[in-house]
């Protein structure tokens, strides 16, 4: 396979999306002893565009590359990125030194442009299956179980729904396979995920590995108006299942958005007895699984079942009989 078929490849298996690489005769304004020492190579990565400087002798030093890519650099508007097929550990160790990206396919992939450093593993132990699973496969696995999107099966078209990256989509595919819920295949270009059963079976498989995906609870004073988020907590759990309302009203957020959400708002941290409103922070993105103004079920089902107040953890089971398996 050639230099250029791999790094394709790499940077699709890598990142779990298609990756566009072609091959250019010359870049205007490149020094001509460059294009003699490097075949060239457009490619994009994340919305970025990359050039690629691939060589297949590795006959110069860390030293003389750097100096390439500093040449390269003022020609193109892109991040100039080396490919080779192998490279010693020193000199990687010293082209990261430098600043210089660079690829070798199948070993490692370092952009700093890109915040990318994926290092080589040269053992891989063998895979321990998880206590949970990571926030990004529970919200993989609620996604599915919801039905929310059955024609979702790769790691690009996931992650548009989830609001994540393929990057963290396609990890997040690892984590289910590696916990036996989903098997996956390459067709083309694209990762496609297979869940092993579906319905109340799937979750049943899954049902000891599910987290809470409350991460924080934020208590939140003079909100005159209910923040424009998902209801979530108790007040969730008692729209849905007849369970009575709590005294304060509560609604959730993915983490990541707290700070988004709230400055505009104007909320307030305060503690619980002078609270009007709590805030849970989740681990991931509650609106992405609920087109309801509740928080989706089995989200709330994994944060209440195991609540220390009966009442509550049997409203949670009533959840899943409700369910439309």
């Amino acid at each position: 396979m050639s230099v250029v078929a791999s790094l394709r490849r790499y940077l699709e298996d890598t990142l779990h999306e298609p990756v566009r690489v072609a091959a250019l005769d010359r870049a205007p304004g490149l020094p001509s002893f460059l294009s003699r020492m490097y075949s060239l190579h457009d490619g994009c990565i994340a919305g970025r565009r990359c050039l690629f400087l691939a060589t297949t002798d590795n006959a110069a030093t860390p030293a003389n590359i750097a100096k390439h890519i500093a040449l390269v650099r003022p020609t193109v508007d892109a991040i100039v990125v080396f490919v080779a097929p192998w490279l010693s550990a020193y000199n990687r160790s010293r082209l990261i030194g430098q600043g210089v990206p660079f690829v070798v396919p199948g070993k490692q992939l370092y952009i700093p442009d890109l915040a990318m450093d994926l290092r080589e593993r040269f053992r891989t132990p063998k895979p321990r299956r998880a206590a949970c699973l990571s926030p990004a496969a529970q919200a993989v696995l609620f996604h599915r179980l919801l039905q929310l999107d059955q024609t979702a099966k790769t790691p690009s078209l996931v992650a548009m729904q989830l609001r994540y990256s393929a990057m963290s989509i396609g990890r997040a595919f690892d984590d289910l396979v590696g916990a036996g819920l989903a098997q996956t295949e390459r067709r083309g270009k694209e990762r496609h995920i297979r869940f092993e059963a579906e319905g109340r079976q799937l979750f049943d498989a899954a049902h000891g590995l599910l987290r809470s995906p409350v991460r924080t609870e934020k208590f939140i004073r003079d909100v005159h108006t209910a923040p424009p988020l998902k209801r979530a907590g108790e007040s969730a759990l008692a729209e849905l299942t007849g369970l009575s309302t709590p005294p304060l009203p509560a609604f959730a957020v993915a983490a990541s958005m707290w700070r988004i959400v709230g400055q505009p708002h104007e909320f307030v941290d305060t503690d619980r007895d002078r609270a009007s409103h709590i805030v849970e922070t989740w681990s991931y993105d509650p609106a992405a699984l609920s087109a309801a103004p509740t928080v989706d079920p089995l989200s709330l089902y994994a944060q209440f079942r195991d609540h220390r107040d009966e009442r509550v953890s049997m409203a949670a089971e009533r959840l899943l009989d409700r369910m439309p398996w």
